[in-house]
This record gives C-alpha cells, sequence and structure tokens, in this order.
C-alpha cells in the first residue's frame, strides 16, 4: 500500500508532467508558428531575390505551413530551384511543387532575363521595385510606376534593344511619386 504522502507526490509529479510538457510544447512550436500569410510574403520575396528564376509566372499558396508551388517555369532546373528557396523559409512544414516545365517558355525566359540586364544599364529605371516584366511568345510586356515620361520610353527602348523581342507593350504608369512601401531598403533582385 502506498502512503497518503506517495500518492500525493505522484500526483503532483503527473500534473507538472500534464501542465509543463504542453506549455513547453507551445512555446517550442509557437516560435516558429507564423501565419500562412507570412510565410508566403517571405516565399514569393525570397523568389524574387533569386535570378535564376522567372518569379512573376509562380504562384504560392500556404495553408497551415505546407506550400503548394503553381505556375510555368522554362526548366527543370527552374522547378528544382523553387521548391528548394520555398522550403528553406521558416515556418514551411511541407513543400507540394505542382510547378509545370514548358521548353516552350525557355526563349521568354532569356528574353525577359535580357531585358532585366538591359533595365540595369538603364539609370532611369535603376532602382525601381515597381516595374515588371512578363514575357510571352517574344512580346514584352512592362507592368508598373516610373517617375517621368523619359523614364517610360526608357524601359521601352531598354526592351526593345533586346534581341528576339517581337513587341513591347508599355502599360508602365507616370506618377509623382513611388509608393513610400516600396521605397524601404529591400532591394529586389531580378
Amino acid at each position: 500500500m502506498r502512503t497518503l504522502k506517495e500518492i500525493v507526490a505522484w500526483g503532483s509529479v503527473v500534473l507538472c508532467i500534464g501542465i509543463i510538457a504542453p506549455a513547453t510544447s507551445f512555446a517550442a512550436t509557437e516560435s516558429n508558428n507564423m501565419s500562412d500569410e507570412t510565410i508566403q510574403s517571405k516565399i514569393e520575396l525570397q523568389l524574387r531575390k533569386d535570378g535564376r528564376i522567372n518569379w512573376e509566372v509562380l504562384r504560392v499558396k500556404v495553408d497551415k505551413g505546407n506550400v503548394t508551388l503553381f505556375g510555368e517555369v522554362a526548366s527543370p532546373e527552374e522547378k528544382g530551384w523553387a521548391e528548394m528557396i520555398a522550403g528553406t523559409v521558416p515556418g514551411v512544414r511541407s513543400v507540394r511543387n505542382d510547378v509545370i516545365v514548358d521548353t516552350a517558355l525557355a526563349p521568354d525566359y532569356k528574353i525577359r532575363r535580357d531585358v532585366w540586364e538591359a533595365f540595369k544599364q538603364t539609370p532611369a529605371l535603376e532602382r525601381n521595385p515597381t516595374v515588371q516584366v512578363s514575357v510571352r511568345k517574344a512580346e514584352v510586356t512592362l507592368k508598373g510606376d516610373v517617375l517621368d515620361d523619359l523614364s517610360k520610353k526608357a524601359a521601352e527602348r531598354a526592351a526593345e534593344s533586346v534581341y528576339g523581342v517581337k513587341k513591347v507593350i508599355n502599360h508602365l504608369q507616370v506618377v509623382d511619386r513611388l509608393p513610400p512601401q516600396q521605397l524601404d531598403n529591400r532591394e529586389i533582385v531580378r
């Protein structure tokens, strides 16, 4: 027979384990627990920063830390890089890669990359994170905001100068100033 002291002691141990263990587990997961929106934003930012991937054609969905990648890329390497990058973001539990490899996109990818290189050589376009470039069947579409007509025309001419471009569709908007949230210290590498 157990004494009353032993029963109370064991009861205290069980009670402590019942309270402390879940609390410790909760604290550990809470530090790694981010909202799905935060995880998605971090993945998208990392994809933008990686120069090997055409991030504009990728979509990211996050559900309870489980990531699904959608879109089309030009090579199996791009598909793998996208999955690897998404998997390195804190808070990601798993990555499902539903990205389609379409080798027909390869020429468009090269044109897009070359347009970005031309933009880097154009002072009017430096450090403007709002400009977006998409290419489909050698037709370049420019979107975003610029500060003046000179920058808008410079972007169009830079895109036209790239080998393989058939047409440039310029949807750039001239604005008085770029939105402040896009002028912070984050640099989006393309």
